[in-house]
């Protein structure tokens, strides 16, 4: 059975946006992340704020902004309340990047868009899995299986598979096949269990873009590195604080280890020691090298001795003379990459080293472009130089400035007054919940009456009842302070109870072995959870003009698969239906036509604009039909995986009302022949499935049934059919263009080829060797 699919870009479509995509799987919403940029701005999500309450799952498929930055916000203010699923590394590293973004915003602005609640919120609800865990959803959900899967880019960075009967949809975006220092690539072409999806969708980013060998990027970064701290200037990567830098950080330990090099080498960033911690804890995630180092040599990779780990821009400024310095954000528009880059911009000798392009608008996208325009020609080994680049920016610098004098001793009794006035409220509202909640008769509740007075004024004047005043005397009053004898509380047998007799001895021992089962594991959000500074403050905001004359250079290390690498791993995934996102205008377009005019890959290529909902369903009409008990006991079914077949010729009628089961009868003319379902394009509307309000049918066998020609149904794929050719004792081997040949070389070779529609044919001479491949080859297959 197939299902209702639909999908929705709600951002990055025909641009270079952050990922959030809508996917409807029946009555189930998938949401394909929920991507932010740092300058986090509300108004980026109107797209997403329409369907937020509607979703009923959340897959995250990396830990970075342009992937999850807009979660928290999501969950704490557009009404989001799924849950949402994700590798390990994605909830640990993702929560110490929201955390930094935060933080970088915090330092610089009175920043109410989210706050750390939010975002420990949010990942609360998240559930962590394991790659190649299938995983069965819930709720609206029920009967679709997620799977994760290596996808390289980051560490626990994922492809998800998302299965639905027959139907294989798979989410594969920012993947890389190639190998980084401390991550193995993706598996998308190596494992089967993602090969021929009914639906890929994945992005055109890089579908223009060649990019140079490892080997040769990593000796440009260290080379340009090594020339400017030679030079007495210093360097300044402008990285993320929990995914890729790792990256870097990882090259740059081994490079300074190996030549005992003495510059100063700083990671700077809010959440850098929590970063390289976790990422001591994640070697299983991380590539075959790293194991390796471990197991072979007991290195501990990321257990630094020569990178420091920095959090505030005081300790950086104690380190004199050139240095190197990775510092978050990635983008230059905010963080302590932006101050250190408004203070090392106007010296000629530093260098700027951009890892990333930056997304369009940001600081690091307009470095990128002008030096893009200023850069010589590529040399041999594909890298461009450095250059000089002279711009001037208008900027909006901000700083947060501690209290002093006035201002300070204002804030403090304002502060004071705000404490007070919380106190009295809690005192109220405690009385009235003590009042609410006392079981006191009448004759306590006096005493308790003067107990309060009693607390709030040392003596109480009592009337002398013996004498008597006129007009112009009064009666004489005496100050007593009165002795009160308070009730005792006693049980019904008049036993006063101690409650501490009972948390004594064994019972004490008892509960505090409970307890401490109970008691939450460390290592959670407290440990990781940065502590938000009480010092009084006041943000001043300054517009200025930065003068840029710096070198900037643009070394690749993205960590992405580039044009060339995409046209070759698509055909070997060979989706059915293939959706391209996130990519600019140009690079959606390329890669679109290269796919058309590719016959390896599919011919339904959709490229969607934001907000377009496509209809991506394996069949054009969809019925959901009632079949009598009678007629189920007399079909005769195939087994195909886990499934049941059998061939039913019939009349299809809509019942009179949905709570009509009678079977129709003979005259009636409202009707469908079964055999005869037309179809449509793609992306033409068609009727909805019976889930969404569409009457449920009765199905009735036809009189007369005719003889129908024999249907195969399966998808049998080459590389398992020659398994099973090997198991029988046959010489196999694949030809061109995956043609399978079985004992090639001799006079009864068979062919067996699959046509670009995923049909097989045989071709051979007949003979024992013939009509045994296609007894194993139809034995493969459901005949119905």
């Amino acid at each position: 059975m197939t299902a209702y699919i639909k999908f929705t870009a709600i951002s990055g479509a025909h641009n270079e946006d952050p990922l959030c995509y809508l996917l409807e799987v029946d009555e189930a919403k998938l949401l394909l992340d929920c991507g932010w940029t740092d300058k986090f701005d509300p108004d980026d999500l109107k797209h997403l704020k329409r369907i937020a309450k509607q979703v009923d799952a959340v897959l995250l498929s990396h830990a970075d902004v342009d992937h999850l930055g807009a979660y928290p916000y999501a969950l704490g203010h557009l009404g989001l309340t799924c849950t949402s699923y994700g590798t390990f590394p994605v909830h640990d590293m993702g929560q110490i990047c929201m955390y930094d973004a935060y933080q970088s915003r915090a330092d610089v602005e009175d920043f109410k868009t989210f706050t750390l609640d939010h975002v420990d919120a949010a990942f609360e609800k998240m559930v962590t899995l394991r790659y190649s865990q299938p995983f069965s959803l819930s709720g609206k959900c029920k009967g679709i299986t997620i799977t994760a899967y290596a996808a390289g880019h980051t560490v626990g960075g994922t492809i998800w598979k998302i299965k639905k009967d027959t139907d294989e949809i798979v989410y594969a975006v920012d993947y890389n096949h190639k190998k980084d220092r401390h991550l193995n690539g993706t598996v998308l072409m190596s494992t089967e269990a993602l090969a021929r999806p009914s639906v890929l969708i994945t992005d055109a980013y890089n579908a223009k873009n060649e990019q140079p060998l490892r080997k040769t990027r990593d000796a440009a970064l260290v080379d340009t590195i090594t020339a400017a701290l030679n030079a007495n200037a210093s360097v300044l990567i402008p990285v993320d604080s929990s995914t890729r830098v790792l990256e870097l950080a990882y090259l740059l330990e081994q490079h300074w280890a190996f030549h005992r090099l003495h510059y100063p080498l700083a990671f700077l960033a809010h959440q850098s020691y929590r970063t390289m911690s976790l990422a001591k804890t994640m070697l299983e995630w991380m590539g075959d090298g790293i194991a390796q180092a471990f197991t072979q040599r007991r290195e501990a990779p990321f257990d630094l001795k020569y990178m420091r780990t920095l959090y505030r821009l005081q300790d950086l400024e104690k380190i004199k003379g050139p240095k190197i310095v990775l510092a978050s954000l990635s983008s230059l528009d905010t963080g302590w990459s932006q101050q250190i880059f408004r203070d090392w911009a106007a010296i000629e000798q530093n260098i700027v080293i951009l890892p990333d392009r930056g997304a369009p608008g940001s600081l690091t996208r307009t470095l990128y472009d002008e030096w893009n325009a200023r850069a010589d020609a590529r040399t041999a080994d594909g890298i461009r130089p450095a250059t000089n680049v002279e711009l001037d920016i208008p900027l909006c610098a901000k700083r947060k400035i501690p209290l002093e004098g006035d201002e300070l001793a204002q804030h403090l009794a304002l502060e004071q007054q705000q404490r007070e006035a919380d106190a009295i409220a809690a005192a109220k509202a405690r009385a009235l919940l003590e009042e609410d909640e006392s079981d006191m008769d009448d004759d306590e509740g006096e005493v308790a009456e003067v107990a309060n007075i009693l607390a709030s004024g040392y003596d109480i004047y009592v009337k002398d009842q013996t004498r008597t005043g006129g007009f112009f005397k009064q009666s004489q009053s005496y100050r007593m302070f009165p002795v009160i004898d308070t009730r005792k509380r006693v049980d019904d047998y008049g036993e006063q109870i101690d409650p501490q007799v009972y948390t004594r001895g064994e019972y004490q021992y008892e509960k505090q072995q409970v307890e401490e089962v109970e008691e939450p594991q460390p290592m959670e959000i407290d440990k990781i959870r940065p502590e938000e500074e009480q010092i009084p403050s006041k943000y001043i905001t300054t517009d200025i003009v930065l003068n840029v004359r710096c070198k900037v250079i643009y070394i690749d290390f993205e960590g992405r698969s580039d044009g060339q690498s995409i046209r070759n791993i698509l055909p070997q995934v060979a989706p059915r239906k293939l959706i391209l996102v996130r990519g600019s205008v140009e690079a959606t377009k390329h890669l679109a036509e290269y796919c058309l005019a590719t016959e390896s890959i599919t011919s339904e290529v959709f490229t969607p604009q934001i907000g377009e909902c496509i209809n991506v369903s394996a069949a054009t009409n969809i019925y959901q039909v009632k079949l009598t008990d009678s007629l189920v006991s007399s079909l005769k079914m195939s087994e195909m995986s886990d499934y049941e077949l059998a061939y039913v010729s019939g009349i299809v009628r809509f019942p009179s009302n949905e709570n009509d089961t009678k079977a129709p009868e003979a005259g009636d003319t409202e009707a469908l022949d079964l055999t005869s379902s037309p179809t449509s394009s793609p992306t033409a509307p068609r009727p909805q499935p019976a889930t969404q309000e569409i009457p449920i049918l009765d199905l009735t066998p036809l009189p007369m049934q005719k003889r129908h020609r024999p249907i195969l149904v399966g998808d049998v794929k080459l590389s398992e059919f020659r398994r099973l050719l090997q198991s029988e004792g046959f010489v196999t081997e694949f030809g061109r263009a995956g043609v399978l040949v079985v004992n090639p070389g001799s006079s009864e070779a068979v062919v067996v080829t699959r046509a670009a529609a995923g049909k097989l044919s045989m071709e051979g001479r007949a003979g024992d060797v013939f009509y045994k491949v296609r007894k194993l080859l139809y034995s493969q297959h459901a005949i119905l």
